[in-house]
């Protein structure tokens, strides 16, 4: 695993913080800060109220319900989540029960429990999805393997309902739980270059009260990132001192000790640590709560407003994407996406030709494409080109590859700086990574299980990928090693039900879209997928018996309250299709410009984004 965390030396508490805050009221005019009036408070309400411990263990009229009722009260605070389990036991098994390791273990059932008339048993068929801690960190299970087991269910003389009289020694959840007893709750590290934040996608159980919160994030954000990515974490010595107060006159108060505040660059130290809690705290500064940071007893500053916004690469992306496909060997627009009758961004219109695939991506310096051309008999060529906005530039080639290339996609790695991106493409079941100019590709060793790597996405903060590895999916971080970019230690992701996956795009932060063959009936799905593989939700539920080729989402905005994608595209059958209520081929009609010539079995491929 590749780790990498940003230290900074500190000074003595004291004399950094004394120096730092005496200097022009210690922030810079340019540091983005507002300084807040005080004003009536909006007001906080309590939590949900939806609390598994409310679950009654004689509400069960039948064992299989008990059981799957038993599955549910661990959920909610973990150190009180046993003795919610023991209530549902009898007086001998409360005294043996004594589950195994500090967290949760969720799993995902695999059929209906079971029970046989006149039987005590119930059993379990499930799969380890992985373990949730306290700090909300799901982490996946390193094994997929079925597991069957039995849980004792019991009458007792003079007491009504069931009681667990035998029963595995776990917390035990389903993880449906996660669903209906926790809400995601995001928090941010920056990336190990400081050029962009990183999503770390969190559980937030439903009875912690809101004016709670924002401590427990806090202390989410000072334990540490999630092991499988590769981002900087807090300065050595950064806690939290005391429980953040609720809001009050329109202030989140953040106190915080001064051992976290570095001894040189402080300014900017500080400017990167308020975005990082802006954004993790978002959902508490709502209208006009202000953020305001403290270290010891002095005021750092108070921050309002949206500047922080640009922290994220993701608040970028917009309501209307431009879209495109493939048509008679050209990038085509669609007629109904954004900037409909312009050209294709980047490309010398001479050069638009002999295309097979295509990936485009823009960043506040350039914009970038990547095409797969293929003319008559000869091998495919990668050809790359970079341009700032509204310019174009020649395609030049990418050596080094072989064989059948697969679909590109770039890695926006510094969004300010010109030539700040990486390509991916796989190409002879490796995955190979590629500079925005002439150069050659280079292989990116691959150290998880697997040979055959035939697909690769990246998400929109340019750190996380996906891969598709012998048809299993596989999550993974992306590092900077100065020009050279590394993989992380990978984890495998499993979603339900599928027997194989052949497709996968990243379709908002936290979640993913697969494509893959369900092993109940061979048929091919389209799934929504959380970023852990604990939740789905099905797209397409049955698409055909061929399998999905591509799938390309435009991600969500995380500012939006929607958090899944609603532009969705895949090639199937060697055709593109739109992924709606319902799957729709993409046909000439739709194409943007001068309608074709071509003969009517010609149809439009390869869909994508400009991301």
């Amino acid at each position: 695993m590749i780790r990498r965390s940003a230290r900074p030396l500190v000074l003595p508490a004291v004399i950094v913080l004394v120096a730092f805050l005496t200097a022009a009221c210690g922030i810079p005019d340019e540091s983005g800060v507002t300084v807040v009036g005080s004003g009536p408070s909006p007001g906080i309400t309590s939590g949900t109220g939806r609390d598994p411990g409310q679950i009654s263990r004689d509400t069960a009229t039948d064992r299989v319900t008990f059981v799957e009722n038993y599955l549910k009260v661990a959920a909610g605070d973990l150190d009180s989540a046993a003795d919610r389990m023991r209530t549902f036991m009898t007086d001998d098994a409360k005294h043996r029960f004594d589950p195994k390791g500090a967290n949760l273990t969720v799993i995902r059932l695999t059929a209906t429990p079971l029970w046989n008339q006149g039987s005590d048993e119930v059993r379990l068929s499930y799969e380890q999805v992985g373990t949730l801690d306290k700090f909300g960190l799901l982490e996946p299970a390193a094994e997929a393997r079925p597991v069957t087991s039995v849980i004792k269910v019991v009458q007792t003389a003079g007491k009504s309902g069931y009681f667990v009289a035998e029963a595995p020694s776990a917390l035990l959840i389903n993880a449906d739980v996660l669903r209906n007893y926790y809400q995601e709750h995001t928090i941010y590290f920056w990336n190990t270059d400081y050029t962009g934040l990183v999503p770390d996608v969190r559980y937030m159980p439903d009875t912690v009260p809101v004016e709670q919160r924002p401590t427990a994030v806090m202390n989410w954000l000072v334990n540490g990132p999630a092991p499988w990515l590769s981002v900087a974490q807090l300065a050595d010595g950064t806690t939290l001192i005391g429980k953040v107060p609720e809001i009050s006159n329109n202030k989140l108060v953040i106190t915080m000790s001064t051992l976290g505040l570095p001894s040189t660059d402080t300014a900017l130290a500080l400017s990167r640590l308020r975005q990082q809690l802006q954004w993790s705290l978002r959902s508490f500064l709502s209208g006009d709560t202000a953020l305001v940071l403290r270290f010891g007893h002095q005021d750092a500053g108070s921050y309002s407003g949206d500047d922080y916004y640009a922290s994220n690469q993701a608040s970028r992306l917009t309501t209307d994407p431009d879209s495109f496909v493939v048509y008679e060997g050209r990038i085509r627009r669609l007629s109904e996406s954004a900037n409909a009758t312009a050209q294709p961004p980047v490309l010398v219109p001479e050069q638009n030709k002999d295309i097979r695939l295509a990936a485009m991506s823009s960043s506040p310096a350039e914009n970038y494409a990547a095409v797969v051309t293929r003319s008559g008999k000869s091998a495919d060529v990668l050809r790359v080109a970079a341009a700032v906005k509204d310019a174009q530039a020649p395609l030049q080639a990418i050596s080094g590859l072989s064989g059948t290339l697969g679909t590109p996609t770039w890695a926006i790695i510094d969004p300010g700086k010109p030539g700040g991106a990486v390509g991916l493409i796989t190409a002879n079941g490796k995955l190979y990574s590629f500079a925005p100019e002439k150069s050659r590709a280079q292989p990116m060793p691959w150290t998880g299980p697997g040979t055959t790597i035939s697909a690769v996405a990246v998400a929109p903060d340019g750190r996380r990928l996906v891969l598709v590895v012998d048809n299993k999916l596989y999550r993974v971080s992306l590092s900077m090693n100065g020009d050279s970019p590394a993989l992380g230690t990978p984890q495998l992701l499993r979603p339900a039900g599928l027997e194989s996956v052949t497709a996968v795009s990243f379709s908002s932060e936290g979640w993913l879209l697969v494509g893959g063959v369900r092993s109940s009936d061979n048929r091919t799905t389209i799934a929504d997928v959380s970023i852990d593989g604990a939740l789905q939700n099905p797209r397409v539920n049955d698409l055909g018996d061929k399998p999905v080729e591509s799938l390309t989402a435009y991600p969500a905005n995380p500012l939006w309250p929607n958090q899944t994608s609603g532009d969705i595209s895949c090639s199937y059958q060697g055709a593109a299709w739109e992924v709606l209520a319902a799957p729709r081929q993409i046909g000439v009609d739709r194409l943007a410009g001068q309608p074709s010539q071509a003969p009517g079995s010609l149809v439009p491929t390869a869909p994508f984004y400009l991301q």
